[in-house]
């Protein structure tokens, strides 16, 4: 069985940008609490950003369990899904520059009404992202064709994704 977690160094940059976002939106609506704008614009800003401290709160929970039978989330929602119940996958790549140098992927299973997705930045995530793929190819599923790039760019070049 191996278990992925994502990184520290990942997660405390996370912990910093969100509440960095967090103090200085909050700060521009507690030195303008009189402007509807200021109060609309960076209140939601605030909200976005605590959303964000929040969701990075939950990945540095997150344990994902993969083995020969399937694969499981734990520290937060519990979520498993078994190799042989998965009905679609999908690999998407999202870059940050034009060059297409840099960027993350995320990967999503679906099966039995249930959804599992991870992104790039998992440690192990190619490991994982080949168990899937095998899975995929032993129930047959049809890919669409950027799913089926993105695993064919992650064959060549191994070790690109991983943020």
């Amino acid at each position: 069985m191996s278990v992925y977690r994502y990184p520290l160094p990942r997660i405390l940059a996370d912990y910093f940008l969100g509440g960095s976002g967090t103090l200085m939106s909050a700060g521009l609506v507690a030195l303008a609490p009189t402007s509807k704008f200021v109060l609309v614009a960076f209140g939601g800003l605030t909200g976005l950003f605590l959303l964000f401290t929040i969701r990075t709160a939950l990945r540095q929970r997150l344990r994902i369990a993969a083995d020969a039978d399937g694969i499981r989330l734990s520290g937060g929602w519990v979520r498993s899904l078994r190799w042989d119940e998965v009905e679609a996958v999908r690999l998407r790549y999202f870059s940050t520059r034009r060059s297409r140098k840099g960027g993350w992927m995320t990967l999503t299973m679906r099966g039995r009404g249930r959804r599992v997705s991870v992104d790039s930045h998992l440690d192990g995530f190619e490991a994982l992202a080949r168990r899937v793929a095998e899975a995929a190819q032993a129930r047959n599923l049809t890919l669409d064709p950027t799913t089926e790039s993105n695993f064919a760019a992650l064959r060549e070049t191994p070790g690109t994704f991983s943020l």
